[in-house]
């Protein structure tokens, strides 16, 4: 059973909601493609694949970069203390 608190931990999107956090991400993507990748009885089509994974692609291209810069000040921050406690 899902309690209040829980249910705040996530949040909801209508399709049309979600399709638009896409911004401008590119659909490199051609039908050609989509063939190939597609499963056994896999109904997807492109309209799917904009509607859908394009949004969920932009917003794990943010959560890497995101990630890389936390990474990046990290060693900053932590080369900064090394060479104050080498000199």
């Amino acid at each position: 059973m899902i309690d209040a608190i829980d249910a705040d931990r996530y949040l909801r999107f209508e399709r049309k909601e979600w399709a638009e956090l896409r911004a401008q991400t590119p659909l490199t993507l051609h039908e050609r493609d989509l063939e190939a990748l597609r499963g056994i009885n896999d109904r997807i089509d492109l309209d799917e694949v904009v509607a859908v994974y394009l949004p969920l692609t932009r917003l794990l291209n943010l959560y890497v970069s995101a990630t890389q810069n936390l990474h990046r000040v990290s060693a900053t921050f932590l080369g900064a203390i090394a060479r104050r406690c080498h000199t």
